[in-house]
């Protein structure tokens, strides 16, 4: 992929992959203007802060101590007695405060902060993280760690459950979580931040590619195949000998990215997504050619789930898809004389987006077959 992703697109796909694409058409993003990842995640985040700002933070109850007059919430007796506040009509009590000043919040606050760090940003993006900034009501700075958005984004959805900005809150933390995963401190400049271009790192694009491909088809393909799912498969490998015991405990177990399945028709399709800068290698210069080991896994995923006591099993189809800009392709083999059919397809990420979900709706109901 010699190429780079258009912005909008990139924008699309990753919030698939987050699994916030019913955002798209509530927080745009202008690909000319953001001519950079960095400028695309700050106007991302502006416009959720706009968002949240406009329609209320989410607020929770803070338990904290307080010196109050008279007496709130539970009264801490002996700390009252012990620094004598009662003389003068005072007490010590544990209060129950609702505030925006909670974790959530503090964390989208706290990178609003930390991307006014970074060098590459545009001036009219910066002025407008200010004034973002400034609309904060009260809410403090934290140091914000890969573990503590890991806990956010693995709790999130029981703890904004109701709550009317939930799809909103789920983007801001993706958005947060990858400005905090990609930037680094800029030698010689004190304080300064640069940010790391993710899109060249294969395996991590590779991991967004998937996850989008699950939930486009989750979202757009149900009526095809109703069943979309990651499937374990077992090797069909029956262990012996003398060490028959630890031979079965060491074999692995293969997870396909995306199976789909319609009980109806009794059809199986496996996808395996695989973003690669080259989708196809030659060698020593020759004819350029299909990945071989990219081959045998998508061979090995439909000759393993074989299983005679479901037919639909034994057809099962298995497809290669690569993204690319710069390049289209559509390969279509057969395994021997069984039921078996291997496709290699490609995804042109730098057309219009509704051709690509056009492309992907193809390739999963088999139209370009």
């Amino acid at each position: 992929m010699q190429q780079k992703i258009p912005i909008e697109n990139l924008y699309y796909l990753l919030c698939y992959a987050w699994g916030v694409s019913d955002q798209l058409d509530r927080v745009k993003v202008d690909g000319e203007k953001c001519h950079s990842l960095e400028n695309l995640l700050s106007m991302v985040l502006i416009h959720v802060c706009d968002r949240l700002l406009r329609r209320g933070l989410v607020r929770e109850y803070r338990f904290e101590e307080q010196e109050v007059e008279g007496v709130r919430g539970k009264l801490n007796l002996a700390e009252t007695a012990k620094s004598g506040k009662h003389l003068n009509g005072r007490t010590i009590c544990q209060v129950d405060e609702l505030t925006q000043d909670v974790v959530i919040n503090r964390v989208i606050f706290s990178t609003l902060k930390r991307l006014m760090r970074i060098v590459g940003i545009d001036e009219d993006i910066r002025v407008r993280l200010r004034k973002t900034l400034v609309r904060f009501p009260h809410i403090q700075e934290i140091r914000v760690t890969g573990g503590l958005l890991e806990q956010l984004l693995g709790n999130h959805p029981g703890h904004l459950t109701g709550h009317r900005h939930h799809g909103v809150y789920l983007l801001a933390l993706n958005v947060c979580k990858l400005i905090w995963d990609s930037t680094l401190p800029v030698k010689d400049k004190d304080g300064r931040l640069e940010f790391v271009d993710f899109t060249e790192d294969e395996f991590r694009m590779n991991c967004i590619f998937e996850r989008f491909l699950m939930n486009f088809c989750k979202q757009h393909c149900r009526e095809e195949y109703p069943e979309v799912h990651r499937e374990y498969i077992d090797f069909q490998l029956s262990p012996f000998g003398m060490m028959f015991k630890e031979a079965g405990d060491a074999l692995p177990m293969m997870e396909t990215d995306v199976t789909l399945f319609n009980p109806e028709t009794q059809e199986k399709l496996i996808l395996d997504a695989k973003f690669y800068r080259e989708a196809l290698v030659s060698k020593y210069g020759g004819r350029e050619k299909v990945r071989r080991e990219h081959l045998s896994q998508i061979l090995s995923y439909v000759m393993n789930q074989e299983d005679r006591s479901k037919p639909h099993t034994l057809n099962a189809s298995g497809t290669l898809v690569y993204p690319t800009v710069d390049e289209d392709f559509d390969f279509s083999y057969r395994y021997k004389e069984g039921g078996h059919r291997i496709y290699v397809r490609t995804v042109n990420l730098g057309q219009p987006w509704r051709k690509i979900e056009k492309r992907v709706k193809e390739i999963v109901t088999k139209r370009c077959f």
